[in-house]
């Protein structure tokens, strides 16, 4: 078994951090270290402090967090459906949706396709795949009630996301999905709701569908540095924090909701795509993005999910939920990926 990195002792003066960590008004790496659980510190070991004896696949799915997630999984291969997203559609896309969420719980786990759970659920996100490569159960229509008229292309990106973090790159499948994705552009490199908000290319794209999108180039080894990632992501960076073209989540506020695991386009999210396909702080929207993530910092270390409080001037933040503190360290891990990529 790996060793395990050891948290600073409670009470311990903290050593002052250097580079992009000196930045932040607090370093959360050591409370991740002594607060996370062993699947948490096993991603801050692999993912954030290049320790080259964090713990592979075969230790973490011994953890309990772990293995009681994985029994979540069906014989089929889906995972259960959230009520939220059973709200937003039938049941087959209810259960796409909590299946492709699963997959990209176990990618921040660290298992890949090699795993039997991440290969049952991939296959089960694929087996609707239609000629034209989009994802047949991620179908929907214009409100929750009504017939499926197209594919949803911000689920299927984010669905593509979550085939190439667990080891799908190179599938001939994903291929085809891509192509799909590349097929439903608009004019201006990004990606709106085509079939259901408009059926023009001519039309202006959505922050919202174009960053979900992306995430599938963000995920991509072989497809991040292309031209359309770099077009889409340098058209997502003038939107930052602006109100969509379309009345999905439109107002300006929704980029604030950060989320806690990902779901749609927040500013977070759509700064670690843009950054991930290349995008860095030669472009002024990754710097506002950047100030601004960095600027949601709690007073005790960590980022907290959902919307900034609104203050009285003067008046102090109220203190977060405890219940909120355990997706407070895993969005926290996230945060620190971005902001170490970016910086």
């Amino acid at each position: 078994m790996n060793r395990l990195t050891p948290a600073p002792p409670v009470g311990a003066p903290p050593r002052f951090p250097s580079g992009w960590r000196a930045r932040l008004g607090r370093d959360p790496v050591p409370i991740l270290l002594r607060e996370g659980g062993p699947a948490l510190v096993a991603r801050v070991r692999r993912d954030l402090i290049d320790d080259e004896e964090a713990p592979g696949p075969a230790e973490v799915v011994t953890y309990p967090e772990v293995k009681a997630f994985l029994k979540k999984q069906e014989k089929n291969g889906a995972f259960p459906a959230k009520p939220p997203e059973k709200t937003l559609g039938g049941p087959k896309f209810a259960r796409a949706v909590g299946t492709l969420r699963a997959l990209e719980k176990l990618a921040e786990y660290g298992l890949g396709k090699a795993h039997p759970a991440v290969a049952r659920a991939a296959e089960l996100l694929l087996s609707s795949q239609a000629s034209d490569g989009g994802i047949g159960d991620l179908a929907l229509g214009e409100t929750p009630e009504s017939r499926t008229r197209a594919v949803a292309i911000h689920f299927h990106g984010w669905a593509l996301s979550t085939l190439c973090r667990t080891g799908y790159d190179a599938d001939a499948r994903t291929e085809k999905g891509f192509r799909f994705l590349l097929a439903n552009r608009q004019a201006d490199g990004g990606w709106a709701w085509r079939g259901v908000r408009t059926d023009s290319a001519a039309r202006p794209s959505s922050h919202l569908v174009t960053g979900m999108a992306l995430r599938a180039f963000a995920a991509s080894a072989t497809r991040k540095s292309s031209r359309e990632a770099r077009r889409a992501a340098e058209l997502l960076a003038t939107r930052f924090l602006q109100p969509d073209r379309y009345p999905d989540r439109k107002a300006a506020s929704y980029w604030e909701q950060l989320g806690e695991p990902r779901f749609y386009t927040d500013v977070l999210d759509a700064l670690d795509c843009v950054t991930a396909v290349g995008l860095g702080k030669e472009n002024s929207g990754v710097r506002t993005a950047e100030a601004y993530v960095r600027g949601r910092q709690n007073v005790d270390g960590l980022w907290y999910p959902g919307a900034p409080p609104r203050l009285e001037p003067g008046s102090k933040p109220p203190a977060p939920n405890p219940k909120d503190r355990e997706l407070a360290r895993w969005l926290t891990v996230r945060v620190l990926i971005v902001l170490r990529r970016v910086n």
